[in-house]
């Protein structure tokens, strides 16, 4: 009986630890695509562009899954909402 408990307690322990670092992992990488953003932004206009993006292996191959309105311009908008659906966490706003 203790030992049927002692797993099921392990087991949650193990579920939720799990589970946490999946969080924070997705903290972390929401966080470095914003920053990654905010250094693509050579203007400082609020978008990247596919000129600005392109040759960045982290960002180019996601560009077009990010513009979602295929205008060639990734706003911050759009951005927050990729973050959003790729990672389920809100990206701090800077």
């Amino acid at each position: 009986m203790y030992r049927v408990a002692a797993l099921v307690l392990l087991a949650v322990c193990v579920s939720s630890a799990a589970a946490d670092d999946k969080l924070e992992y997705d903290r972390r990488a929401a966080a470095r695509d914003a920053m990654l953003f905010q250094s693509l932004d050579r203007d400082a206009d609020g978008t990247v562009t596919r000129l600005e993006s392109q040759g960045n292996l982290n960002f180019g191959p996601r560009f077009d899954a990010m513009d979602i309105n295929r205008d060639g311009v990734v706003t911050t908008a759009e951005l927050q909402r990729y973050i959003e659906q790729q990672y389920g966490v809100r990206p701090n706003p800077r």
